[in-house]
């Protein structure tokens, strides 16, 4: 009898509505289908994908688009969102609310085409998420101060919210909400913002370049301790999200030079002299010497690996950190060799640091098209300081300066943000003929030499100047036995 009832029960289907099912099913998948076109067909805006690691990736305070919307403990900042739309409204009285969620139904598709995993959000749920966010992120990174400037109301505010006061900035720069909003999983595409900002300042003197330079311009208060080659007369106009716009004021300002300066530090000019006549003396061409070298590492049986920094100085490699000029400046990526001196500019290191590079490398993974100098950086420093020595010696160069409780923990941190990277050494990154260079230097017999003869006898002037005797006075009596030799002979 049991089976008989369940039987029934399977066979009842005047409960389900088949063709509402079907009809359901079918939107959906014309629905996904349309987003995986979308994405396959010349998506100019990078993927944003979801990350399956909660430590790295997953906001702390703020959501901002749909991986983590609703969240139980992200929600205390959505009343801040509301208070945004308020102030949004209440700044310009010509544009309605409905008219924000309209212009956003226009770009639906496009918008969820932008992230790789599609949520299951409605459309009405989608939409409102997108103003929220698109808001927030304009009212609480300047983004309307052109329209204030423009409509010239600075005093403007709604209920004491409104514009960042000057006096909340350096807390509004270092707090968790900031941060949460440079992580991978947590972006929204930029053209949704740009379009609300266009929808709203219609009736203005504002323009999107005042959007876009207001921006950056908070984006280089966020990354106020990295030195960066973009300056005000060339700030970004054109980014996919505000992680990505992160990742154009950290990349190479200028291309690493392919013919690399080669030859020994210049620690002083009487070392210079002795390393010039060992030169002569053994027939040894520094230039051939280094075009061996450079056509050893184009074989297939070389490995393509940095070496640690304490190896790198061992064999005669300066480092040295980078100075920042103003009329110069240049990024953090910006590495240089020449001379046998490696100039690197000031790396910072805090756990806010460590999760932006995290976030940036991840960037650079999962949407090849925006470039791997992130990643090749993140490699070249991992390797470098395998070691708390690798880590001791650049930090006492002033090129790592770094929070943590000891040296062996920055190690460490570059460690587990080079694991799971996918990056192809003999492929060509900014930073290869920087290698190239710097293992021929390593590997020039003469460079050792030098290195050793500076580290063991030239480092301390006294020693030297006893060296620069003994040699001389050595010299003096091989010269003194020759002649009594030919006085002798004649």
């Amino acid at each position: 009898m049991g089976e008989d009832m369940l039987t029934e029960q399977y066979d009842n289907t005047d409960d389900v509505d088949i063709d509402e099912l079907a009809g359901s099913m079918r939107a959906d998948l014309n629905r996904r289908i349309a987003l995986n076109e979308y994405r396959g067909n010349g998506n100019k805006c990078c993927l944003i994908c979801k990350i399956n690691d909660r430590n790295a990736y997953e906001p702390s305070v703020l959501s901002i688009g749909p991986y983590h919307h609703s969240e139980l403990p992200l929600l205390a900042m959505e009343t801040e969102k509301w208070i945004c739309v308020d102030y949004i409204l209440k700044l310009n009285h010509h544009v309605s609310l409905r008219e924000y969620p309209s212009l956003l139904s226009g770009l639906e598709k496009q918008v969820r085409g932008c992230y790789s995993e599609d949520k299951d959000m409605d459309s009405k749920e989608f939409l409102q998420m997108l103003l929220l966010d698109s808001c927030f992120i304009l009212v609480y990174l300047g983004g309307m101060q052109g329209i204030c400037r423009a409509k010239d109301t600075h005093e403007a505010s709604v209920d004491g919210h409104g514009i960042q006061e000057d006096s909340d900035t350096v807390e509004w720069y270092n707090s968790s909400a900031v941060y949460d909003l440079l992580l991978l999983e947590n972006q929204i595409p930029f053209f949704v913002i740009r379009a609300i900002y266009q929808l709203f300042s219609r009736d203005t003197m504002a323009t999107t370049p005042l959007l876009t330079s207001d921006i950056s311009e908070f984006m280089e208060g966020i990354l106020y301790h990295f030195p960066k080659a973009i300056t005000e007369a060339n700030r970004p106009v054109d980014f996919y999200h505000l992680l990505h716009l992160c990742r154009m004021y950290l990349k190479p300002g200028h291309k690493v030079e392919d013919k690399q300066h080669h030859g020994h530090a210049g620690k002083s000019h009487y070392f210079d002299y002795i390393s010039d006549f060992g030169q002569k003396v053994f027939c040894v061409g520094q230039e051939q010497n280094m075009l061996y070298e450079l056509s050893k590492l184009n074989s297939p049986e070389h490995v393509y690996r940095w070496r640690r920094a304490v190896d790198y100085h061992e064999a005669g490699i300066e480092f040295k950190k980078r100075d920042f000029h103003e009329e110069d400046p240049h990024s953090l990526l910006d590495i240089r060799f020449r001379k046998g001196v490696m100039e690197i500019p000031c790396l910072p290191i805090d756990d806010k640091s460590s999760l932006l590079f995290r976030n940036l490398v991840a960037l650079e993974q999962t949407c090849p098209q925006v470039g791997d100098d992130i990643t090749a950086y993140i490699v070249l420093m991992s390797e470098f300081v395998s070691t708390a020595a690798d880590v001791a010696l650049l930090a006492q160069k002033g090129i790592i300066v770094h929070q943590m409780e000891s040296d062996e923990e920055v190690s460490t941190l570059f460690t587990k943000l080079f694991e799971y990277v996918a990056f192809d050494f003999r492929g060509e990154h900014y930073l290869k003929s920087l290698y190239c260079a710097m293992e021929a230097h390593y590997q020039s017999r003469l460079n050792r030499w030098n290195a050793w003869l500076w580290h063991n006898h030239f480092s301390n002037p006294w020693l030297g100047f006893a060296a620069i005797t003994s040699a001389f006075i050595v010299l003096c009596s091989i010269m003194q036995t020759v002649l009594a030799f030919l006085s002798y002979t004649a």
